[in-house]
């Protein structure tokens, strides 16, 4: 059930945008970093997929049970507990010495990720009124997105001006400050209805009642196809950078944080959008742009205009992600927002770890451009599909069974 209060406040949501930020800074700090380290394990682009499918499948697995813990126990106690094991995973990268001790620390890293943002924009359903619910969720995302900027750019600087200490030294930081600003500042906003933790049977018992079961879907299958484009092209385009365009980490880290600031800047000045003018527009649009950074790396070789095309790509993402997001919170009960928002990761973490898998089968035989077209193509069809099947009901008033 949720809480007394109507309107969120605002100091809950200024700690949850600032721990999103440190902790996504951590992170988003060794994404230039692990070819670079796989490397000088002797390793290439097999195994930073094999890595990218650890984090998503044990993300996968760990999404809906975290959100079911959460609908249960509680928001804060899942942040708390998945912000102290990233610290963890941070200190592993930083001693380990082997690929596949590096893999499996993916592994981990991605079973602690999974309470972070979902239980966060669980907080967002708990406090935010119906017409403001994809502006909240879009500060927090714009939060998050701040460590898209800052990571790679500086993760990349540090390591080419230092050594891999340094980068590993700054991100362990950033997740202990954002470990304490969260046991300090954020407090329970969930009350526990004080229902047992559904087995899966039930859950798709559950599913079956919502009115709003075939949007559900949908939004399920938009999720699981952009993360399958993103992660089937991510290592094929860090080996590209390298090897073919030539770039330095630095280099590397400058385009992907450009990316994060056109995601960033959106998320907070257009994540309202789609509480304004629709979900469905929103969202068809946004999807249209993010197929701009696939494209791009299919017809340009000048690093200006692929930067280009990765900030039309940020702008997209920036405008699909708070109407998906918000979509959910619009259909799930309140009882049930936490694991509803668990799904919606599952599916996405499901592509996640598809999309690599498909690099290790066609490696041998498929070249970057003809993987960034299939990526092109699959989210155009993800569009013209949000378009021609997408009914978002103005109001759902789902009930579930308890």
């Amino acid at each position: 059930m949720r809480t007394q209060e109507t309107h969120p406040s605002s100091g809950i949501l200024a700690t949850l945008a600032l721990c999103a930020a440190l902790q996504m800074t951590g992170f988003a700090v060794f994404l230039p970093l692990f070819a670079l380290r796989f490397e000088s394990f002797g390793a290439g682009v097999k195994a930073l997929s094999a890595s990218d499918m650890a984090y998503a499948l044990t993300f996968a697995l760990a999404a809906p049970l975290v959100g079911m813990l959460a609908d249960r126990f509680g928001r804060r106690p899942l942040i708390l507990l998945s912000l102290a094991g990233q610290i963890l995973v941070f200190v592993g990268y930083l001693f380990a010495a082997s690929t596949w001790l590096l893999i499996l620390l993916r592994g981990l890293a991605g079973f602690f990720a999974a309470g972070v943002l979902p239980c966060m924009v669980s907080i967002v359903g708990d406090l935010a009124p119906e017409n403001r619910r994809a502006q909240w969720v879009g500060i927090i995302s714009g939060g998050a997105a701040v460590g898209y900027v800052v990571g790679p750019s500086l993760g990349g600087l540090l390591y080419e001006r230092l050594d891999y200490v340094a980068p590993s030294a700054v991100a362990i930081g950033m997740a202990a400050v954002a470990l304490l600003l969260a046991v300090l500042r954020i407090r329970e906003t969930h009350m526990p209805a004080g229902q047992p933790i559904h087995s899966p049977s039930t859950w798709i018992h559950e599913l079956r009642a919502l009115p709003a079961r075939s949007t559900l879907l949908l939004v399920m299958v938009i999720t699981f196809g952009v993360m399958l484009a993103y992660a089937f092209v991510q290592p094929q385009f860090m080996f590209y950078a390298y090897d073919d365009l030539s770039w330095t980490s630095s280099r590397l880290g400058y385009v992907m944080s450009a990316y994060a600031v056109a995601f960033m800047l959106c998320e907070f000045s257009l994540g309202q959008l789609s509480d304004r003018v629709g979900r469905k527009p929103v969202l068809v649009i946004g999807l249209a742009l993010f197929l701009a950074q696939f494209l791009g790396l299919v017809v340009f070789y000048e690093v200006t205009w692929i930067v280009v095309s990765f900030v039309i790509a940020g702008i997209g993402n920036a405008l699909y992600e708070p109407a998906l997001s918000a979509m959910v919170l619009d259909i799930a009960p309140s009882e049930h927002t936490a694991g509803m928002l668990g799904l919606r990761t599952t599916a996405g973490s499901i592509g996640s770890m598809l999309g690599p898998g498909l690099v290790v089968l066609s490696a041998s035989f498929l070249t970057p451009q003809v993987g960034f077209l299939m990526a092109t193509a699959l989210v155009a069809f993800l569009a013209l599909a949000s378009a021609w099947r997408l009914h978002v009901p103005e109001r759902v008033e789902a009930a579930l069974p308890s």
